[in-house]
């Protein structure tokens, strides 16, 4: 078991991409329940490993920067935020909204490029699937994610129409 958790960590750490853990249960050599056990367990030792719609991933967030960002805009200007976002070299890790009953809700989106934003509206789209910011008025959080210091400032210049300001 400990073997296959190290493989599985090797395979997540190595790539890019989510990995769907149907590939991963192959690669392993295991069935796709063992794999969601697996990771279950290796949560529970602190690897940050997310669950996505494309896989999972593991969190390796050495040497880069993350900032927390309130935003407040309409359902209509999701793409050009995300767009903005990315074209400045930034990664909207997530999206969280504050809702009256349930508390936070968190919505993983790991949206990196112009073709992770394009298919994240495309999948709203042909789901019917209403955005997290309609249950808060437009006000939302993202988790945002870059290279350096300097690209932050592009990313927070890039989408100042959206940020909230300090009351």
């Amino acid at each position: 078991m400990r073997e296959k958790m190290k493989k599985i960590l090797e395979i997540l750490s190595n790539s890019k991409e989510p990995v769907k853990g149907k590939d991963l249960a192959e690669i392993i050599g295991v069935s796709r329940q063992a794999i969601v056990q697996y990771i279950s367990v290796l949560k529970t030792k602190g690897y940050k490993i997310f669950s996505t719609r494309d896989g999972y991933i593991l969190e390796n967030s050495k040497d880069k920067v993350r900032k927390m960002v309130a935003v407040k805009h309409s359902s209509k200007e999701i793409y050009n935020e995300l767009l903005k976002i990315v074209k400045a070299g930034g990664k909207v890790i997530n999206v969280i909204v504050e809702h009256p009953v349930y508390g936070e809700i968190t919505g993983r989106l790991d949206i990196a490029t112009i073709d992770d934003v394009s298919k994240f509206i495309a999948l709203m789209e042909s789901t019917h699937a209403t955005p997290l910011l309609e249950l808060s008025g437009g006000i939302h959080i993202h988790t945002i994610e870059t290279p350096d210091k300097e690209t932050m400032q592009k990313v927070l210049n890039a989408i100042q129409e959206y940020i909230i300001k300090e009351v």
